[in-house]
């Protein structure tokens, strides 16, 4: 890189910086000349830093006339209009990319099915009666008239309570900033469908949720993909030096297949170039619920929500009736999601929102974390038995990969003939996510499911791997 880019660069960062702390209080930027004295730049390179600051909508220039500051808000709308000009928004296509047909020739009364994506059944219910409380409460709001049975913009109570929770992340936020949606998978299309288009790139992990529901397939005309080494750790650089417009998907917790997590330094970093480039970041922190100790969220690194979309949940294995999803943005993306994604999206189960609202008012969500966590780590426990018992001969488990899986790593494995040769047992191999035939390693396996099940599964599939590996 020339060292004429390096010093425009810098300069582009300094004025920023500057803009951002309200040195320039006046309104306006001073003239070319004396940016380039103070700085000890060329003039040359004022110019180009301030056509950069132009382009990201920070200032407005005119001939003959210092450059003016725009407002915040005006320079963000410029900066997601510029972005959006590479959009095409297109309705959703059947979520078909990875259909399973060979799935169909076992019999499922007598084959266990080891990675079945939404068996989410544990062995009891053991939020039942906070749960149920919370039903009963939101049921008398009801009948008292306290709520619309017919909104369809999400509770706004329900917004506000999420809004109250997310400042224990260090994430201020207010209710407009927040569309409550159905389901993750939902989540993952809406902002597909927003921001994806024919000049715009999706870069995602390897081995990633994106790739496994499709996404890539169905809106991304330029898709890119982060390499991942053995341990897990992901490699930005390509990323970082393509200049194009970009969405980011990452689910920077436990990133499959091996459990490791974006560091802090790693989250501020990828948030700060976000913030000087054309880039959204698409945060799933769905899985974050499952852990006890949490590192920081990228949105906490993004105070006005410019380049992070933050996606959280009231999951479903926590609570059935009150689980949903919610997506964390700037108001102006939350616009475009209202006005372009399909109306279901955006409409979960009224009954739904008023349970999640009564579990957040009460602190009722705390109290399940804490009974999840602990049932959590006696389930872990007894998964880790299992998998030494039956494979530890074969593959390292890396524990836990992510909500309620492990991955299994082979050294030295074919994976394909693994799994040609099952009978009586379905598992996913890791090219399912991405991974490639070729040099696959990875084998997923869910432990969601009651322990005499899984118990019953992993010794089929042990058996499965004595015969084939020997």
């Amino acid at each position: 890189m020339s060292k004429k880019i390096n010093r425009t660069e810098r300069l582009a960062i300094e004025l920023v910086k500057r803009l951002r702390s309200g040195i320039y209080s006046d309104g306006r930027l001073p003239s070319q000349r004396r940016l380039a004295e103070y700085f000890g730049v060329s003039r040359n390179t004022v110019v180009n830093a301030l056509a950069r600051l132009e382009a990201d909508g920070w200032i407005a220039t005119c001939e003959r006339r210092r450059a003016s500051l725009t407002p915040p808000d005006f320079a963000f709308a410029r900066r997601l209009s510029a972005f959006l000009s590479g959009s095409d928004f297109r309705p959703p296509l059947m979520n078909d990319a990875f259909g399973r047909q060979d799935s169909q020739t076992q019999d499922p009364t007598e084959s266990i099915d080891l990675a079945r994506l939404c068996h989410e059944h544990w062995d009891d219910h053991i939020q039942f009666d906070i749960e149920n409380a919370a039903v009963q409460r939101a049921m008398a709001r009801i009948r008292r008239g306290e709520s619309d049975i017919y909104r369809t913009t999400g509770v706004e109570q329900l917004k506000a309570a999420i809004c109250r929770y997310l400042r224990r992340f260090e994430i201020a936020a207010g209710p407009h900033q927040i569309a409550i949606i159905s389901r993750r998978l939902q989540a993952y299309r809406a902002v597909s469908e927003v921001l994806l288009g024919p000049k715009i790139e999706m870069w995602a992990p390897e081995l990633s949720l994106v790739r496994f529901y499709g996404v890539a397939e169905r809106h991304a005309a330029k898709r890119r993909y982060l390499e991942m080494d053995v341990d897990g750790r992901i490699n930005f650089d390509a990323m970082l030096f393509s200049k194009r417009p970009k969405v980011v998907f990452l689910e920077p917790t436990r990133q499959k297949p091996t459990g490791s997590s974006l560091s802090i330094e790693e989250r501020r970093q990828l948030v700060d170039e976000a913030r000087r480039s054309r880039t959204f970041i698409f945060e799933d922190a769905y899985c974050e619920l499952l852990y006890e100790n949490h590192l920081p969220f990228m949105a906490s690194f993004d105070p006005k929500l410019e380049s992070v979309i933050h996606l959280g949940a009231i999951p479903t294995w926590l609570t059935p009736i009150g689980g949903f999803s919610f997506i964390l943005a700037h108001e102006r993306i939350i616009e475009l999601l209202r006005a372009s994604a399909r109306r279901d999206y955006l409409n979960p189960e009224f009954l739904t929102q008023l349970t999640a609202l009564e579990l957040l008012e009460s602190d009722g969500l705390d109290e399940m974390l804490w009974r999840f966590h602990a049932f959590h780590r006696r389930r872990l426990r007894f998964v880790a038995e299992i998998l030494a018992r039956d494979t530890g001969e074969y593959a390292r488990p890396v524990l836990p990969g992510s909500f309620g899986c492990v991955w299994l790593h082979f050294d030295a494995a074919d994976i394909g003939a693994l799994y040609r040769a099952r009978r009586g047992i379905d598992f996913q191999p890791g090219w399912f996510y991405g991974e490639s035939a070729r040099s696959c390693r990875h084998v997923l396996i869910r432990y969601t499911m009651p322990e005499a099940v899984f118990e019953e599964g992993m010794a089929r599939f042990g058996a499965l791997c004595r015969s084939v590996l020997g």
